[in-house]
């Protein structure tokens, strides 16, 4: 029980002790460049070694609190650090060191470290704008290399299908964050970002309609370099992507629109038959009803 205390008190000691250093919303600046705040305090005794690998429940955000990553989603078997790989400057790996089993800590740290020491990969669109990204962990277990080498062995083994449907909404939602927050989902899943409104005709089944639309990815890559303009009786089967199908629906002559498709009324599971577009990726689309006859 003594041991536990005065365990506890090296925490407390430890975060408090650093309260010189400068200060972000209540988060501290560790020397290495990254900020940190004490969540809760674990009950466990001993602090990881540079041969020991961690495993985490996290949570990973944007600066405005919007989630885009999680272990209960996308990393069901935990969140892993290999104490003995090379940390990139700025990441919060040494302050791993101080940590026990329970505790759970705030970080912020830029993005361009974090997915680089992390994942090692370049930021992401949607999370480009931002100068730091929230990493919230607790310490679930502190593992030997050879327990963490059986883990993995067994894990691939087993069917295990990452819910990529989910990080999909996630990177929607990151995307409607920072550019429109205001915009929801309507009844089929679609996001009407941009709309103008007239007093003309109105699309309907049997009509003879002229649209322009134009494609792009939510990072603002062109599908195609150039508008496209398409004539054809609404209603006929396969002319469009089913989500294009139903807002072109909605609108009338000379209406304008600005959408989110997911990819479920997009080109789906298996992306198109070319290959340019990849499986479960939402599309942002502009069009314009030109004429309808």
């Amino acid at each position: 029980m003594l041991t536990k205390i005065i365990s506890c008190i090296a925490v407390i000691l430890l975060f408090v002790g650093c309260n010189r250093h400068e200060q972000l919303n209540g988060y501290t600046r560790n020397s290495d460049g990254f900020y940190y705040k004490l969540l809760s305090i674990g009950d466990g005794n001993e602090n990881p070694a540079k041969d020991n690998v961690l495993v985490f429940d996290a949570v990973m955000k944007t600066t405005s609190d919007s989630v885009f990553w999680d272990t209960r989603h996308d990393a069901t078997n935990g969140f892993y650090v290999d104490l003995d790989l090379a940390a990139a400057p700025g990441s919060c790996h040494s302050h791993f060191f101080k940590m026990v089993e329970g505790d759970s800590v705030s970080f912020l740290i830029k993005p361009a470290t974090l997915f680089r020491n992390y994942f090692d990969t370049i930021v992401p669109e949607f999370c480009r704008k931002d100068s730091l990204i929230k990493l919230d962990v607790k310490l679930n277990q502190i593992i030997s290399k050879a327990e963490y080498t059986a883990m993995m062995k067994n894990a691939e083994g087993e069917d295990v299908e990452e819910d990529t449907e989910l990080q999909e909404l996630q990177a929607i939602d990151c995307f409607l964050v920072q550019n429109y927050k205001a915009v929801k989902a309507d009844a089929h899943g679609i996001y009407v970002l941009e709309r103008t409104r007239t007093n003309l005709e109105e699309v309907g089944l049997g009509k003879r309609i002229r649209v322009t639309y134009q494609g792009a990815f939510m990072d603002g890559r062109l599908i195609d370099k150039t508008e496209q303009t398409m004539e054809y009786v609404y209603g006929t089967p396969d002319q469009q992507i089913k989500g294009l199908n139903i807002v072109i629906g909605s609108l009338k002559k000379g209406e304008t629109t600005k959408i989110i498709v997911p990819s479920r009324l997009a080109f789906g599971e298996l992306g198109s038959s070319n290959g340019s577009i990849p499986p479960y990726t939402p599309l942002v689309y502009t069009l314009k009803i030109i004429d309808i006859k």
